[in-house]
């Protein structure tokens, strides 16, 4: 549980503080409670790599709304530059937090592809942080494909999702003696289920 300070400071389930309401390009960061945040998907990409030998090239990192900014954030922005670079990152409806203090390693940009799909009417994280994020990104070398819908923020667009898909299997390749990893940080953001892990063995 996090306090929102845009709904009064409330206790409410969120991966960090939200200052701003819509949160357009000039949204306040909370970069305590992202830092915290990309340190709980550190630990279970670390615990992954230990218990089951599934490697950060093997992973693609993803989420909706505030689990997009996480998953930037923890795929680019926070990623260190001796670590192992994901296989992918998918952001929907997300945004780039931390804007002004990208940090991007070439091994990084080179190696994790983007998959971003925003909405074009989404009245919560406004369509404008999909052009911006992706300039910003492109920018520093990473490889974007973009998409943007005729819908709101929604998570449940089947063509989005459709989309979503071909990039993971186009990033991850499809072998019958490899598994695919897929990290999500959505906006359920119970413990037991805000970042699981799903294995889906290839046909």
């Amino acid at each position: 549980m996090v306090g929102i300070t845009v709904n009064g400071g409330e206790q409410m389930p969120g991966w960090f503080d939200v200052y701003d309401w819509p949160i357009g390009i000039d949204a306040k960061d909370d970069p305590r409670g992202l830092a915290l945040s990309v340190k709980r998907i550190e630990q279970i990409v670390d615990q992954l790599k230990e218990d089951e030998g599934i490697d950060p090239s093997r992973i693609v990192i993803g989420g909706f709304s505030q689990g997009g900014a996480v998953a930037l954030m923890a795929a680019y922005n926070r990623r260190k530059k001796d670590a192992i670079p994901f296989a992918g990152c998918c952001v929907l409806s997300g945004w780039l937090p931390m804007k002004d203090y990208l940090d991007v390693s070439e091994s990084t940009a080179n190696a994790t592809p983007l998959f971003w799909a925003h909405g074009q009417y989404d009245d919560k994280i406004l369509f404008e942080q999909q052009i911006i994020g992706v300039k910003k990104l492109k920018s520093v070398g990473v490889d974007v494909t973009a998409k943007a819908y005729s819908v709101g923020h929604e998570s449940a667009n089947f063509e989005e999702i459709e989309d979503m898909a071909e990039f993971i299997e186009r990033v991850l390749g499809s072998s019958s003696d490899k598994k695919r990893e897929i990290k999500w940080a959505n906006e359920d953001y119970d413990e037991s289920s805000s970042t699981g892990e799903g294995h889906e063995d290839d046909e």
